[in-house]
């Protein structure tokens, strides 16, 4: 067995069973072009292990951007922390798909192609550093700066790659002209990139990053176009469907892995297992059946396929949002019910005495559960002491005002504890404000839960249907519209935050066990039109 090659072609070899030989190393000065026609380069089965540890990457990204960007304080109506995530998902997806548009058709084991794969990686620990910074507030040039030149370098190795592929097929008319224009795309793309860099040096135009997610879409326009319109370069026999679903794969992992956090810390304030924590893990499980049962690995239509490969990005950031949505809809049940329990003692008939007795009880109980500042617990205790051994003098505004003190400093002990934070600009003491905040950060969630839950139920409809082979039955198809449908009609559900409806449907402990139901439903559907 020979050594790793410092270069490799990628086109089929005589010993391959696939394709036609090719018996020399394509010469840049080949004129004879009436015998080159067809090239066939020698793609991967499945995919390779250096391909997927590429995807770990992608997800150590999402999993610590999520981790600082949680999406669970905000500055309305901005919506930063949601804009920010959207964003910085957009560039990852779209770094990956560059990269995995070319390894799919071309990659080969080589030197040369360890170190671009090394750089690539490279890449991606920058997009890491960058992530906690990115679209900050404060100073947030220098990391603008800093992601339109990782970018650019990206985009350059790319072009390397597919020059050496050129190289290699130069005899072929039908690669010229088509690997010429994508490297024409990525050397224009790596200009943009650094030219937008000087944007964020010279601090000139902040809103310049907007650039980024235009020539990013455009790029894999190009190849994807490219693809559809010279079979030399389509996808036909390669793995790119296999790659796309181990993404999705990917993705449904790192939202497991945030779910068993949030599970974790809900564990750690409330040592109930409630229905809601059932439906969400369940609804994590049935959403991966949902989708594989439906994803067909044999080959279909090119134009069909390219397709089915775009529809990916929404899906991925519908399925990475909605993950992260149940994450913050599951939090705000515990919350909620924890919050009616600071009630509990003025409820039903029960005297002043013994309800301040059963409210001693609850701030002892919610400090003992939540960790809080030293000043803050001194605070609750002296206005607490207050109420049950007032002074003779003390007024009724006075007692009032220990009263909402306590109760004041309760609630917001168990929503800070779960995680919520609401927008710095809302003062300390203004309580009014705080709640509002929070409804607002709420009701953000619960309209992004609903449309992101809808658009994974209406694309994996479309994706079936897209991907679909000849004898499908009229069960099949009736499959097909349940999923598309019923994603409209859950979409639709988001404008219930125009509403008090959204606080009622939303903080139930039975949303969650509800989508399970309705997921199961549509797996149900799917099976029995099989």
């Amino acid at each position: 067995m020979g050594g790793l090659p410092l270069w490799r072609s990628p086109l089929s070899k005589a010993s391959d069973r696939r394709g036609q030989a090719v018996d020399n190393i394509a010469d840049v000065t080949t004129r004879d072009e009436t015998l080159f026609e067809n090239p066939q380069f020698e793609h991967y089965e499945s995919t390779s292990n250096i391909q997927l540890f590429f995807d770990l990457f992608f997800v150590a990204n999402l999993t610590s951007f999520t981790n600082s960007h949680e999406i669970n304080s905000s500055s309305i109506p901005s919506h930063p922390e949601l804009s920010s995530y959207i964003g910085f998902f957009c560039i990852l997806w779209f770094t990956w798909a560059q990269v995995t548009l070319y390894d799919v058709r071309f990659a080969t084991d080589s030197i040369i192609e360890r170190i671009a794969h090394a750089c690539h990686f490279g890449v991606m620990v920058g997009l890491a550093i960058i992530g906690p910074e990115f679209l900050a507030e404060d100073d947030g040039w220098g990391p603008l700066q800093q992601l339109s030149l990782i970018l650019m370098v990206n985009r350059i190795v790319l072009f390397c790659q597919y020059g050496s592929t050129l190289f290699f097929t130069w005899r072929y008319r039908a690669t010229r002209l088509p690997l010429m224009v994508v490297m024409a795309s990525l050397f224009v793309a790596a200009v943009l990139y650094f030219g937008l860099s000087f944007a964020f040096y010279r601090r000139t135009a902040y809103d310049a990053y907007l650039a980024w997610y235009v020539v990013a879409v455009m790029e894999v326009g190009v190849n994807l176009a490219l693809a559809a319109h010279w079979r030399a370069m389509s996808f036909e026999k390669t793995h790119l469907v296999e790659r796309l679903t181990c993404l999705t794969l990917i993705i449904l992992g790192e939202g497991i892995i945030g779910l068993t956090k949030t599970i974790v810390k809900i564990e750690t304030y409330d040592l109930r297992f409630t229905s809601a924590d059932i439906g969400s893990i369940i609804s994590a499980y049935f959403t991966y059946q949902l989708y594989f049962d439906n994803v067909r690995m044999e080959p279909f239509g090119s134009v069909h396929q390219q397709l089915w490969s775009i529809l990916h990005f929404p899906f991925h950031l519908a399925l990475a949002l909605m993950m992260e949505g149940t994450n913050q809809i599951l939090l705000c049940t515990h919350v909620v019910q924890d919050l009616f329990k600071l009630s509990a003692p003025f409820q039903g008939e029960a005297t002043p005495q013994v309800g301040l007795i059963m409210l001693n009880e609850t701030v002892h109980t919610i400090y003992e559960r939540f960790p809080s500042t030293e000043a803050v617990i001194n605070e609750v205790e002296e206005s607490l002491h207050a109420l049950l051994e007032p002074a003779t003098n003390a007024t009724q505004e006075e007692t009032l005002a220990n009263f909402q003190l306590v109760l004041r400093q309760m609630a917001k002990t168990v929503i800070e504890g779960y995680g919520w934070e609401p927008p710095k600009a809302v003062a300390e003491e203004d309580f009014s404000g705080y709640a509002n905040s929070i409804v607002s950060i709420f009701n953000l969630t619960f309209g992004y839960f609903c449309i992101c839950v809808g658009l994974v139920c209406l694309i994996i409809g479309v994706l079936t249907l897209l991907s679909q082979g000849d004898g499908y039955s009229r069960m099949r198809y009736i499959s097909i519209g349940a999923n598309i449908l019923l994603g409209l009609a859950i979409t639709l559900l988001s404008t219930m935050v125009l509403t008090d409806a959204a606080g009622n449907l939303g903080t139930t402990p039975w949303t969650l066990p509800a989508l399970s139901l309705i997921l199961l439903t549509l797996i149900i559907l799917h099976h029995i039109a099989i």
